[in-house]
């Protein structure tokens, strides 16, 4: 079988020009085979995966964790997906502490949540600042009980074509230090009872290269991995009562500012509400990690695991029609400037 190359350089015509055969590259044999021996084990582990829930379902039966009348502390409340996760919570009978930097929108979330009979109480705060969240965690434990739930949603999402100082310090402050701060405040009472739970929002980008998004992933690797360690920690530990878990959304639906930044061949832009559910079920059944779609973990473990390393480059070219970046003047525009400038450098803002 002869591979040939057709020339178009004057548009297509009529009869093919047969011109020197193409040789049949070694890359492509091996992703061909690579691709076959995915697609088998893809096929076994499903079968094995589906059969062998059906079977522990079958003989356990196990029950969700029922939340009402736990203290559930969610960053990022006044907008977005933590005003999701606030309201979720809330129609379970949870008792909500919406934190968030933004007192307006806080207070609103925890107004609507009062509208539907649920309880929540709003607190602003700068998550960055280490001493903040000392006394926050103080102030909720005294006020509502000991926190049950950690969600650590509150982030700085931003695409950015320059390695500024401003906005690495904001993303990482942020993404990474805020969260690590609440788990570091919560986790004393939860060790003492043996129970909680702490939720990671992290990201597909933790997963797979995202170029524009290289700082905004470096801090959700960051945070999973810390996530995966203090889980680890715990189990050493024998604290079997406190669980971790890590999500990883795709590109969701949060703010059209964000969403129209990417110009995408192939949808896999997720709702906020998807999220949520499988955040929920994340909760109620003691999930370690989530990835949101679900079916994208498996072409994960083909792209980071079995194919080489040019292949994520290639998926982008095909996902991605292009990335359209703000400039500077539209970033002033950006539900996310305020956050960095407030982030950047607390020190500035609050000296400790």
């Amino acid at each position: 079988m002869e591979f040939v190359i057709e020339g178009w350089e004057n548009g297509p015509t009529a009869k093919r020009d047969l011109q020197k055969p193409a040789k049949l590259k070694k890359d492509h044999i091996l992703f061909t085979a690579f691709g076959m021996v995915y697609f088998f084990c893809f096929i076994v582990w499903e079968l094995a995966a589906g059969f062998g829930s059906f079977l522990w379902r079958l003989v356990f039966r196990p029950e969700p964790k029922s939340l009402k009348g736990r203290v559930c502390l969610v960053t990022g409340a006044g907008r977005g997906l933590g005003r999701e996760f606030c309201l979720a919570l809330a129609r379970e009978g949870a008792v909500i502490a919406c934190v968030d930097i933004n007192e307006p929108n806080n207070k609103a979330t925890a107004a609507i949540i009062k509208e539907m009979g649920g309880k929540a109480v709003p607190y602003t705060v700068n998550v960055v600042i280490k001493k903040d969240v000392e006394e926050l965690v103080s102030r909720i434990e005294k006020e509502l009980g000991p926190v049950y739930l950690l969600i650590n949603n509150a982030a700085v999402v931003c695409p950015n074509s320059t390695i500024e100082e401003e906005f690495v310090r904001a993303l990482f402050n942020v993404n990474l230090f805020g969260p690590i701060w609440l788990m570091n405040a919560v986790l004393p009472t939860m060790k003492l009872r043996n129970e909680g739970h702490i939720v990671n929002i992290s990201s597909i980008s933790s997963k797979m290269v995202f170029a524009p998004l290289s700082i905004y992933g470096s801090t959700k690797i960051s945070l999973a991995y810390f996530g995966n360690c203090v889980r680890a920690e715990l189990q050493l530990a024998n604290k079997n009562g406190i669980f971790v878990s890590n999500v990883h959304p795709s590109v969701m639906n949060s703010s059209e500012d964000y969403v129209r930044c990417l110009d995408m061949k192939i949808n896999v832009v997720v709702e906020m509400e998807d999220v949520v559910r499988a955040t929920m079920d994340a909760i109620h059944y003691n999930y370690e990690e989530v990835i949101v779609p679900s079916y994208i973990k498996y072409f994960l473990i083909l792209i980071t695991e079995i194919m080489p390393s040019w292949t994520n480059t290639k998926l982008m070219r095909l996902m991605f029609q292009k990335w359209t970046l703000p400039n500077d003047k539209q970033k002033e525009c950006l539900p996310w400037t305020d956050l960095v400038k407030k982030c950047s450098f607390p020190e500035k803002i609050k000296e400790r």
